[in-house]
């Protein structure tokens, strides 16, 4: 063989590797909990299970809830729906949806259509004085804001604290 289909063959092998591991399922399941406790104590904790079910807890203030739901991912993207005829003390309610980036879960961007759908219901109300914010500024108001309990404001998002084998 000469050196040129040495290199080409060498180059194929490392490109379709680094296909196979770009293109393989993130494991999300594990235990996850929030990066730091919102004004001081509001913290969530996520257990996704094997079966499929998935608990997140939210303890602060006095408050301890687990909501029951169930996980699928698409892509990049956990998404947990909370039943809540099914489980009525559930917190949460609907999806909650977040992206999937190694050992941590981001909270999903508010999407722009619903921003262009909350615009449309502005603009048909009759009162002039509500003033919608920018698409920017609704995204850090939807959990992308809080504050610690210094009064810094940070960005929130869940990191693994524990790995759980399925067997």
């Amino acid at each position: 063989m000469n050196l040129k289909r040495k290199h080409l063959i060498i180059i194929t092998f490392f490109l379709l590797f680094i296909t196979l591991i770009s293109c393989s399922k993130k494991v999300v399941i594990g235990k996850y909990r929030t990066n730091f406790n919102s004004y001081g104590m509001f913290r969530k904790t996520l257990t996704v299970n094997c079966n499929g079910n998935a608990i997140l807890n939210f303890q602060g203030d006095m408050q301890n809830n687990n909501s029951l739901g169930i996980w699928k991912t698409e892509k990049d993207t956990l998404i947990i729906f909370f039943d809540s005829l099914k489980n009525q003390n559930n917190k949460f309610k609907g999806e909650i949806k977040f992206v999937v980036k190694r050992n941590k879960l981001e909270y999903m961007p508010f999407p722009k259509s619903k921003y262009n759908e909350l615009l449309e219901f502005a603009k048909k109300t009759v009162n002039d004085s509500v003033k919608i914010p920018s698409y920017s500024k609704v995204n850090k108001l939807t959990n992308q804001g809080l504050k610690n309990f210094q009064g810094k404001t940070g960005k929130q998002y869940l990191k693994k604290i524990e790995i759980v084998k399925c067997e």
